[in-house]
């Protein structure tokens, strides 16, 4: 095989939000596998800077605003995957999503909410089947993770099967300012837990089970309650459930309740350095026996955009059936896991 035939044969990845923070870590896993990615945006100089800080002096620019559908078709023409890196999918992520099936791309994201993902899952499902393309949403340090983990571990105990998912950090540091963002816009459904899964439908309102977690290096048990995590919307198309809920802190959650805009304003556009976590997957079988899943990871941030390129990379390949899939619906939910342990990000299941 020639260079110019290995060339042709790489996937082409555009990428919208490039000059973020995660933006960066997006930019930065492409060009250490040797892709030239194509950066769309609203301002070139910017995403010219981005492409430049990422040793990507090669990357195609391509200016398209959110509002202009025409200009974001023509900017993902010719990909094979759409990355898009946004805060706040609820408010603005839909423009990209269409605009990717719209040019015959494949699809991913980093959002992290439920009222987002149940729209692409609902809505967008069939129309990316019928254009031949493949939408996996969510793929973030908790989401692909946790939706993978219960795959797995869902699978080793007598189903239908309870599982709880968890995120914890490690080491208490303060996300971004664009995370801030997106829980500002959808605050009173973070507040008030969103959407869990039981007897064969989603529902909203409190639970009264699990409410006390022992998490991994603790030898108490810590309070939670009833949380919004997107996988709770995907682990039951692939996985023999009765109960997905998402539970976190009680004390974080006491946080996010004075949560204002103002407060948004008064953050720092990068998070802290450390930010250290465990994804926390406990799965229940109907005959008692009890396993954990677990994903110890280096960085929420770092992570989640090195597992959103490993997806884009996985779907521009062209195996995965067309439509809006969960991860482990379009992914080796082992193989893909273990890909990432290069990166220091390891993951385990135990019984209990």
């Amino acid at each position: 095989m020639t260079n110019s035939e290995a060339q042709r044969k790489q996937p082409v990845i555009a990428v919208y939000g490039a000059n973020g923070h995660t933006g960066g870590y997006l930019l930065t896993d492409l060009h250490r596998r040797g892709l030239t990615p194509i950066l769309v945006g609203r301002n070139a100089d910017r995403l010219r800077a981005a492409a430049d800080a990422a040793g990507l002096p090669d990357a195609v620019i391509r200016v398209a605003d959110l509002n202009d559908r025409a200009a974001l078709i023509a900017a993902f023409r010719g990909a094979d995957v759409v990355i898009s890196s946004l805060p706040a999918y609820v408010e603005i992520g839909e423009p990209i999503l269409a605009a990717a099936i719209d040019a015959g791309a494949h699809y991913t994201d980093i959002s992290g909410e439920q009222l987002f993902l149940r729209r692409v899952l609902d809505e967008y499902g069939t129309r990316a089947e019928n254009a031949g393309v493949t939408v996996v949403s969510g793929i973030t340090d908790s989401n692909l993770s946790g939706d993978l983990l219960a795959h797995l571990a869902t699978r080793r105990v007598t189903g239908p099967a309870e599982v709880i998912l968890s995120h914890l950090s490690r080491s208490g540091g303060n996300g971004s300012k664009g995370s801030a963002k997106t829980i500002l816009a959808s605050l009173d459904w973070f507040l008030s837990g969103g959407w869990h899964y039981e007897g064969g439908e989603f529902r909203t309102g409190p639970v009264a089970r699990y409410t006390e977690i022992t998490f991994p290096d603790s030898t108490t048990p810590t309070q939670v309650a009833k949380f919004a995590q997107p996988p709770v919307l995907t682990i039951p198309r692939h996985s023999d459930v009765s109960y997905v809920a998402g539970a976190l802190d009680v004390e974080i959650l006491g946080h996010l309740s004075g949560f204002t805009p103002a407060a948004l304003d008064d953050m720092p556009d990068a998070p802290d350095a450390d930010l250290r976590y465990y994804l926390v997957a406990d799965v229940f079988g109907v005959d008692g026996g009890v396993v954990r899943g677990l994903v110890s990871g280096v960085d929420s941030y770092r992570d989640s955009a090195l597992m959103a390129v490993e997806a884009a990379v996985r779907l521009a390949d062209g195996t995965a059936k067309p439509g809006a899939l969960a991860p482990a619906e379009a992914f080796d939910a082992e193989d893909f896991l273990n890909s990432l342990a290069p990166h220091g990000i390891t993951w385990q299941i135990t019984p209990q």
